[in-house]
């Protein structure tokens, strides 16, 4: 199974074995990324993987796992972003393993010791006791449709990316993304937080991004889909009522058009 079979697979694991994982998958899992793509090289990031029985991830909603993976960033601009995009390139990569995963928002740990790097979000991870996957018509999504405004004919390279990110997971299900698609580019938005606990909030709408983003980035290079990611001032300055823009793919030579 590839990364991009699984988006059309996988399911959030809430149950799971006591079995242990080798030492090999921990030591692939803490040094994981130098094979994803769209992940930029100049933020420094760095992977800790605790047992549970290190007794040092806590936290509300959390779902009881045997191994826990926590992403550190360098706090700078697109840093969230590019830690959504990562973690969730590292989710597929698992779930092609036979390893089930679960996101934990509310999750933190007893002791950090990571200095000069963030916190950006903690998985939990293990063996499932619990069906691994599910079929396509299991996903609960909003339509298409109405995430999607198109101001041109949607070309078929397109239309792959968006049916992957269409399935990309987000706290409580709540898909907070839109796209814009032109000619030959998706511009992607998420949504704004309130006004309480702002600063932290807007952390997590651009991690949820960088999610929706590895998902489009992988069904990209799963077709041969030649783009790049970019931040367009030009779009910077629209608006969308509500929403954040969070960068767009540009698609080249013909873009979506076949």
């Amino acid at each position: 199974m590839t990364k991009y079979e699984a988006i059309f697979k996988r399911k959030s694991v809430r149950k799971y074995k006591k079995a242990e994982i080798d030492e090999q998958t921990l030591e692939m899992i803490r040094t994981f990324g130098k094979d994803a793509v769209g992940i930029r090289s100049d933020i420094r990031t760095k992977w800790k993987v605790y047992k549970a029985s290190d007794h040092n991830v806590k936290g509300m909603f959390q779902v009881k796992a045997p191994y826990y993976a926590a992403l550190y960033s360098e706090n700078c601009a697109g840093c969230h972003i590019n830690a959504g995009c990562l973690m969730q390139q590292l989710v597929l990569h698992l779930h092609t393993m036979g390893i089930g995963s679960c996101y934990q928002g509310g999750a933190r740990l007893k002791t950090e010791d990571e200095d000069n790097l963030e916190l950006m979000m903690i998985l939990a991870f293990g063996y499932p006791d619990e069906p691994l996957e599910r079929k396509k018509s299991d996903f609960r999504r909003a339509e298409l449709k109405k995430l999607v405004k198109a101001n041109a004919p949607v070309g078929r390279n397109i239309k792959k990316l968006l049916e992957a990110a269409h399935l990309a997971p987000s706290a409580l299900n709540q898909q907070p993304w839109r796209f814009v698609v032109t000619e030959n580019r998706i511009h992607l938005f998420v949504k704004r937080p309130g006004k309480v606990g702002y600063q932290k909030q807007i952390g997590k709408s651009f991690f949820h991004a960088g999610i929706v983003l590895a998902h489009m980035l992988v069904a990209a290079e799963e077709h041969w889909v030649d783009l790049e990611y970019q931040k367009l001032d030009s779009i910077m300055e629209k608006a969308i009522q509500n929403y954040l823009y969070a960068g767009s793919l540009i698609l080249a030579g013909a873009g979506g058009k076949i």
